[in-house]
């Protein structure tokens, strides 16, 4: 009987340690600061985001000063952030001040979680879990909706000011995730109802993106972005047990 029953649940237990081990793959794209580089979702309505409730974040490794804009996440003329100026962490919001604003310089050759937040009345950098120097009140109006598409890695705009480094992780959600300063996630982030697109980039091959969001905002890349080695984070968790349980349910069923 065992024997019989270790035969049937080989090809079960094989796919749940498929599963798992895939789980714990982590890379990341190093970009080169090419203005034809850059990993691009076309616009859709969940990156459309309108109100006042806002973040956006990603694990960035600057490998080099930025000639220009080094552009991080950008939708146009609706949210961005980038380092400026050579190494300076900076965003703009399209909710009443298109413009550059924050502060603070991420030490290159390391890697740094970056993030922005606004809730109606203040846009707040984060670096590493820290409240970036120089938030402003500029923009107090609902966030405005623009037809553009979402990219990481540089802005059809402007000379394209393309990003020197590593970018991984990138997410953006319709809720303020950090109202204080906070000990950064070590693991990756996980999808929830107010996420609307979650880049983990740990394809590690090809050109395709998966956004694990839920909402389809799957990306490709464009010119020469590289796979690399991620961010220090681990895998999302994952509770093997539930996993193991559903499995031998199944097992358990008779053929």
């Amino acid at each position: 009987m065992w024997s019989r029953l270790l035969g049937t649940a080989a090809p079960a237990l094989a796919v749940l340690m498929l599963t798992v081990t895939s789980a714990s793959a982590n890379t990341a794209l190093e970009f080169f600061a090419d203005a034809a580089d850059s990993a691009i979702a076309p616009d859709s309505d969940s990156l459309d985001i309108a109100g006042k409730a806002f973040t956006m974040e990603a694990w960035i490794m600057a490998t080099g000063p930025q000639n220009g804009d080094g552009i991080i996440i950008n939708k146009e003329d609706s949210y961005e952030m980038a380092l400026r100026a050579g190494d300076t962490f900076m965003f703009a919001l399209q909710a009443g001040a298109w413009d550059w604003f924050g502060g603070g310089k991420p030490t290159m050759n390391e890697w740094h979680h970056v993030a922005v937040t606004y809730d109606g009345e203040l846009s707040q950098g984060w670096i590493d879990g820290a409240a970036a120097p120089a938030p402003t009140e500029a923009n107090t109006l609902d966030m405005g909706v623009q037809a553009s598409p979402f990219q990481v890695g540089r802005r059809v705009c402007c000379g394209t000011t393309p990003f020197l480094g590593v970018i991984d992780e990138v997410r953006v959600s319709d809720i303020v995730r950090y109202t204080k300063d906070f000990d950064v996630q070590t693991r990756e982030f996980e999808t929830d109802a107010n996420t609307r697109v979650l880049w983990h980039f740990n394809e590690g091959s090809g050109i395709d993106i998966a956004d694990d969001s839920g909402n389809g905002n799957n990306g490709e890349l464009e010119g020469g972005p590289q796979w690399t080695a991620g961010a220090p984070i681990g895998a999302a968790a994952i509770d093997a047990r539930d996993r193991l349980a559903v499995t031998w349910s199944a097992l358990k069923t008779p053929y």
